[in-house]
Order: structure tokens, then sequence, then C-alpha cells
């Protein structure tokens, strides 16, 4: 239980704000802790593996939707992201502002990548509101070298804003509304947190499950005052996204009214339990249809951890910093409404992407829960203090857990002194207190399964489709009048983006007609999108190009277009691609 006490963060001046003080923890101003303050070498971390990839990679039929919605200027991108994108606009604007000044790929992504960036130092601040200096920074490194966040600022997308936003929301709302000082500062960070929630709401309706959930974290903590002023704060924000409830029913009645797989509980449940998964320790984002070994002794793993850490944390219920029922709150409200969506809209808007706005959440209550089984107790380390002050070595500066109430008692705010060689001692990593051996292991560990799951994004260096190396492939041995058809239509955005070649590419319009009709993956699943696609191939061409992707190979939804296919023509060359094979036809 959280105790009655508020919970209050002190309001820092500027030099007590340059130590970023833990609620928990005093660590020492050393030179050798010095470097570890600045996410700056996360950010260039992130930033060496993702510039490269963003040049290399080829874009994919998500991409290739951004960058057709967005070439043709902002009124066009403002009508394309309601009649084609069905989303909220704020993203699609700012690419077609962005893509004004270049038009290419590389540039396209370096929104999506300067946002990650964006997010990793605001995520930074973030962590150095809970952890010492060498533990935020580890965190953070987390945060910027985690496979999602890299995949995120490789897609030509919203999902590194929404991470940004989400990030950002956090917060705020922790200066906000966990914070007791003069009104006016409080005042103006709560426009700014309010500013940001519309900016949120305007980019990705589930960042709504974000404010509600911070809403539940101010009730957790029985800051009554904070909650009603956030309540009054909501009403507001609610009125400014008022334009958006049209979009916002037409978006769900589409996705309640496409064929999809019947709606299970525990379907629902496996589907978000997956996202989380990945977001704490993450394997193939996009797991394969049989599980991986590596992804079996991760599953297993953490089933066997959660009943332990379940019981310890219970032992420690006394001495639990209440920011983790806080956040684990917030997590928890999110995990929820990504629950509802599922059964609103189905399985397809609660893939793992649609899940960003849990990420930032998870991520720091996972570690508020390694550091609440790895950490020092309460009662130590505020005997440990009381003991450090009697001898004169230094005034703590920060709030102390009483081992009673569980809670965090404000203290005032008291400078903080250059520490001696003991202090450095109190510094540790946000697992907290463990060995160097341990932790460079677990480190290492985690690294191995960090680049493992970077490469499982990207197999052959390439994104679904592999769109360049098919370009390249048709383009060195076509011939003129070989029209080339791409099926399924939506795949049909993708080709024009990398090839320079001499003939048609087919089909050329109605990319976002098309929905399911029938079970997924039986040859009534996209029917009619079937007869569009062979109804655009050209009767007098003798040969043409057929680019069909994956769907084709491991379902029966392309058996319309594959029975006109064998029936009409004959194979004259095949080749396989990431996720697409390309044929050659000649007519029979």
């Amino acid at each position: 239980m959280v105790a009655d006490t508020e919970v209050a963060f002190e309001s820092s001046s500027s030099k007590t704000e340059n130590f970023s003080s833990s609620p928990l923890l005093l660590f020492s101003s050393s030179p050798r802790l010095l470097f570890s303050s600045s996410p700056l070498p996360a950010i260039v971390l992130h930033l060496l593996i993702t510039l490269p990839l963003a040049y290399v990679l080829n874009v994919w039929s998500d991409e290739s939707s951004t960058l057709f919605s967005t070439g043709r200027g902002v009124s066009d991108a403002f009508y394309n992201v309601f009649a084609n994108e069905k989303q909220a606009p704020l993203y699609f604007l700012l690419l077609s502002l962005w893509r004004g000044l270049n038009g290419s790929i590389f540039f396209a992504r370096g929104l999506s990548i300067l946002c990650g960036a964006l997010a990793i130092w605001f995520f930074a601040g973030l962590a150095r509101k809970f952890f010492d200096r060498r533990g935020a920074f580890l965190l953070t490194a987390f945060f910027a070298l985690h496979p999602f966040l890299i995949w995120a600022s490789l897609e030509i997308r919203l999902y590194s804003l929404v991470v940004l936003l989400t990030v950002m929301l956090l917060r705020f709302f922790a200066d906000a509304y966990l914070t007791d000082d003069d009104a006016n500062g409080r005042k103006r960070r709560e426009i700014l947190y309010l500013l940001t929630a519309v900016a949120g709401l305007y980019t990705n309706y589930y960042l709504g499950f974000v404010l509600v959930g911070n809403f539940a974290a101010l009730l957790v903590l029985r800051r009554w005052t904070a909650a009603r002023r956030y309540f009054l704060g909501m009403i507001v924000v609610g009125a400014a996204i008022l334009p958006l409830l049209w979009m916002i029913k037409l978006q769900l009645a589409g996705g309640a009214a496409s064929v999809q797989a019947p709606r299970r509980l525990a379907e629902g449940i496996r589907l978000i339990w997956n996202s989380g998964l990945n977001f704490v320790l993450p394997t193939e984002l996009f797991p394969p249809e049989n599980i991986t070994t590596v992804s079996y002794v991760r599953v297993w793993a953490v089933r066997l951890l959660i009943p332990v850490a379940a019981f310890l944390l219970f032992k420690k219920r006394r001495a639990l910093d209440p920011f983790l029922f806080a956040f684990g709150t917030i997590a928890a409200v999110v995990a929820g409404f990504l629950l509802v969506a599922y059964f609103l809209l189905g399985d397809i808007y609660v893939e793992i992407r649609h899940a960003a706005v849990l990420f930032p959440p998870l991520v720091l209550t996972a570690a508020l829960v390694l550091r609440s089984l790895f950490g020092r107790r309460g009662e130590d380390l505020r005997r440990g203090e009381e003991e450090k002050r009697r001898r004169g070595d230094g005034s703590y500066s920060g709030d102390e857990i009483s081992p009673e109430s569980g809670a965090l008692v404000a203290q005032k705010e008291i400078s903080f002194e250059a520490s001696s060689s003991k202090t450095k001692n109190l510094s540790s990593s946000p697992l907290l207190l463990f060995s160097s051996s341990p932790l460079l292991l677990f480190s290492s560990s985690l690294l191995l399964l960090f680049a493992y799951s970077i490469h499982s994004l990207y197999p052959e260096m390439a994104k679904r489709g592999d769109w360049g190396r098919v370009a390249e492939y048709i383009e060195q041995r076509e011939k003129p009048g070989q029209p080339i058809v791409v099926f399924t239509v939506f795949d049909a955005l993708n080709l024009p983006y990398h090839y320079r070649g001499q003939n048609r590419i087919l089909p050329d319009e109605r990319f976002f007609d098309w929905g399911f009709e029938g079970k997924l993956g039986g040859a009534e699943a996209i029917a009619e999108e079937n007869e569009f696609a062979i109804s655009k191939i050209p009767l007098d061409a003798p040969e043409i190009w057929l680019a069909t992707g994956e769907r084709c190979r491991t379902t029966n939804a392309c058996a319309l277009l594959e029975n006109f296919v064998e029936a009409n023509y004959t194979i004259i060359e095949e080749k396989d691609f990431y996720k697409e094979r390309v044929r050659l036809l000649r007519k029979k």
C-alpha cells in the first residue's frame, strides 16, 4: 500500500538540478561519473546505428504509403491523411513540410531519427529523477540502443514521434504534477504538459491512454489536489481535440467493420504480453510463425522470474518506492486500453508498433522493479545518511524512505558537496549495488540480445519486399513492353521509389481501397483485390513481370491470381527476395 502522505519532487535550484539528485540515492560529483550525466553518448551510439541503416534500407509498403501521402505539399497531405491514412494528422503534416527541404528517402527517415534522438534526451532527464548518475546513464543507454527505438527511428511513420511524445508526457507530468513549489512555476509546467497532450492526440489517438494512466498515478499516490488540477486540464485538452472526434469515429467504424479473426481475451492478452516482453527483454520484435530457441528460453526465464520477483517485492513492500506504484499504474492502464482497442478494432491495431505508447513507461517500471529488488533497503540507506551527517562527510539532498509507511518524506533542499571516495560507494547502476562482474556479464548479455534482435529486423539488410534489389534485378533484365504487375495492390506503392527502368508499374490506382473480405489466409480473404489486379494486366503484352509478396506463398489469399497465371502464362525466370518473389511470365 502507498501511504497517505503525498509524494513530492523537490523543486531544484540550478545548482542542484545539475547534479540531478535521485529520490533514493546519494551520488558524487567525481569526474569519473560526470561523463555519465550527459545523454549525448547514448544519442551518438543511437545515431551510429540508425544513420547508416537509414541510408541503405529500402522502403516497404507502410513507408511508401507515407511518402505517397506527403509528397505533394501540405494541403494534399492534409487531404490524404483523412482519405487514405485515416489517422491523426500532425505527423504527416510535419513530414510534408520536412520533405519540402529534401525529397529523398534518407531525409524522410531523418525526421524519425531526430525524434528518436530527442526521445533519448528527454528520457535521460526523466531517468535522472529516479536514479543516480550512473544508473540514469545506463538506463538511458538501454533505451537508446533498444531495438524497438532503433526500428521506430528507421520507419517513415509516426512511431518515433509517438515514443518522443510519450516520454515528454511522462517527463512533464513529473515536473508539473509531482512537484510542490511556487504556483507560478508549476503553472508554466502544467501549460507545457497540456500543450504536449494536445500535440500527442493530434499525432496518435493511443497517446490518450498515457493521459488516463497519468491521472490514475495521481490517484494511486493520493495526490488529490494535483489530481483535481489535472482533471480540469484534461477538460481543456478535450475541447482542443473536438475537431478530431469525427475522424476517430470513422476509424473505429472502419476497424470494427473489417473482417478479422474472432476476438478472444486470451489472444488479446497474448499480443500485449508479447509486446511488453519485447520492450523489457527483446528478441524478435516481429516473431516468426514458429518460436525460435532464443525466444523460447527468454519467455520461460521471464515466466519463472515473475513469481520470484513478486514474492521479493511483497517482502520489501514497506520500503518500496511509491513511484514504482505510480509508473506501474501508468503501464498497466496503457496495457488495459490496448486490450480494449483489440476488442474494438482487432489484432491488426494492437501490434507492437501500435504499442509504442507502452514502451517508455514499461521500461521505466521494469527499472524501478529491479532497483527495488537489488537496491538498498530504505532503512539501510537512511541509517547510512544519518551516520554520514554525524561524521560531517557531506550533507544529504533528496528524499528518504520511511520503512514503516513506504512513503517518501520530502526534505528541504540542501546543497550537495563534492564527495569523498567513501561517497562513491553509494553510486550505483539502475540495477543497483551489483558487483562489477555480474553487471558486466548482464550488460554484455543484453548487448548480444540487442544485436540479435536488430539482426532479426533486417536479416538481409533489407525491409520487407527488398524493393531496392527487386528494382535492380528487373532493370538489368527487362525489355521494352514488359509491364510490371505487383500484388498486393498496396505493395505497388513500393517499387516506384526504387525503380528507374522503362516499363509501367501496375496497378497504378486504388492503393488504399482494399480490406479483408473473408477468413484470413483463405482464397476469399482478398478475392476482389485479386480480380482487380487481374483486370489491370495488359492482355496484349506478350511478357510481363509479376512481383508477389510472402502472403501469396504462405496462404491461399492469392489463389485467384495464381490460377490465372497458371492458365495463361509460362514462367521464364524466377527469383526470390526477402519476402518477395519476382517472375518473368510469357503468354501461352
